[in-house]
Parts: C-alpha cells; sequence; structure tokens
C-alpha cells in the first residue's frame, strides 16, 4: 500500500475507532489509535525515505502498537529500551555524516563540561 490507500485506510481506521469504541472490547482504542497512527508515519516516511526524523516516527508508531499488543503498555519495559537502542543504531549508520556530527557534537559537550 502507498499513497492514498494508506490514507484512506488510517482515516477509516480513525473513524471506527472514535465513533464505536465503547461497542468494542476494552482496550480496542488505544490499539485503533496506535494503527491509526502508524499509518500516517509510513505515509510520511514512504514520502521522503531518507529523512531521518520520519524514520525514527514510524519506528516509534511501531513500537507503540506493538507495547499496545503485546506488552504492559502502563510501564516502561525492555522493550522500549531495545527500541530506543534499535532506532539509535539504525538512525546512526543510516547517515553516516550524522554519525560524524554527533560524535563531534558529544565529545565538544564533554569537553566543555569538564572544564
Amino acid at each position: 500500500m502507498t499513497g492514498k490507500p494508506i490514507l484512506y485506510t488510517a482515516t477509516v481506521i480513525s473513524l471506527i475507532t472514535y465513533l464505536f469504541w465503547s461497542y468494542m472490547p476494552k482496550g480496542s482504542f488505544y490499539i485503533g489509535n496506535a494503527i491509526f497512527i502508524l499509518l500516517l508515519c509510513v505515509y510520511l516516511f514512504l514520502t521522503d525515505k531518507e529523512s531521518i526524523i520520519k524514520f525514527i516516527l514510524m519506528s516509534l508508531s511501531i513500537n507503540n502498537l506493538f507495547d499496545e499488543v503485546f506488552f504492559d503498555n502502563t510501564k516502561l519495559e525492555l522493550n522500549e529500551l531495545l527500541t530506543a537502542l534499535a532506532i539509535l543504531i539504525f538512525a546512526l549508520i543510516k547517515n553516516k555524516k550524522c554519525l560524524k556530527k554527533t560524535l563531534q557534537y558529544l565529545s565538544s559537550c564533554l569537553f566543555f563540561s569538564i572544564k
């Protein structure tokens, strides 16, 4: 799915979630919202696959959906920490220039904080 079908699907899921949440099983509202957000982030990422921020947003929305479906969404658990680490590693690998600038920035911050 690309483009408009993703947006149409996200709209339908959003409408179903918000209009009929009281008739759905407990927790369905949050799962519906997570799917809606994921589809919007996938659409954004597909419009510009080189964007690091869109990659991070999509990754976080995938984690949000997994958290709603498979994990305890009321607690900070290992899945959030692993997702943060994976996003950081993939984002830095994806953009080596960013890695170099980030390391230079971090080293300059550490240098100035020692003084």
